[in-house]
């Protein structure tokens, strides 16, 4: 055969390959449980806890390879939903992951137990002392917050790959800095003061 005769074996795979299961796990067929529903609705009030199959099929995957179904979502309002979510789930033993947009490419936006929303309502930006400075939720894309400091010429040090989608709250949860940013400009430089929830349920 000719050096550069092309070898139409060669596009063909060793051996058969059946499909990868994708089957919802039998512990979430039903959805959430009624007792984690009941629990956490009497805590945090109707409309804000989510556990239709559908919703936690929706919630299981992000921009990375992996499926986790989590047990119940939470659409957390505000930073007292927050607290109580945590306190709660400190109680209970149980574990909580936060999902913002979901752009994570290593499945850090996914979680087999409490899954809290914080983009939902979660997104603004307050420009301060002539855009040197910004409050800014972690529910707002890194380009909204960009534009809102555009006309004071300032931008945020962070500059990752996924700026039109990312939040905040992820881009600071995994010190992104981008292809501009390095070392010097990444998120750990670049925050001056955070408000935080302990897993205990308290602010600071």
């Amino acid at each position: 055969m000719p050096l550069l005769e092309p070898d139409p074996q060669a596009l063909r795979p060793g051996r058969e390959r059946t499909p990868a299961p994708d089957r919802v796990p039998d512990l979430h067929a039903k959805g959430t449980s009624r007792r984690l529903r009941e629990e956490l609705t009497g805590i945090l009030g109707p409309g804000k806890v989510l556990g239709r199959i559908s919703d936690l099929v929706r919630y299981a995957s992000d921009a990375s390879p992996y499926r986790f179904v989590p047990q119940v979502v939470v659409v957390a309002e505000d930073i007292d939903d927050v607290s109580a979510v945590l306190s709660y789930a400190h109680g209970k033993g149980r574990e909580v992951v936060f999902r913002a947009a979901g752009t994570s490419l290593n499945g850090q936006a996914q979680g087999e137990d409490v899954l809290v929303d914080v983009r939902r309502h979660w997104a603004g930006v307050e420009v301060l002392d002539g855009g040197a400075r910004a409050r800014i939720r972690p529910g707002t894309t890194v380009v909204r917050a960009n534009a809102a400091l555009a006309p004071h010429g300032r931008v945020l040090g962070p500059d990752p790959a996924s700026a039109i989608a990312c939040t905040i709250g992820g881009v600071v949860a995994n010190n992104a800095s981008g292809m501009t940013a390095g070392t010097t400009r990444n998120s750990y430089r670049t925050v001056a003061s955070l408000t935080a929830v302990l897993p205990s349920g308290t602010v600071v």
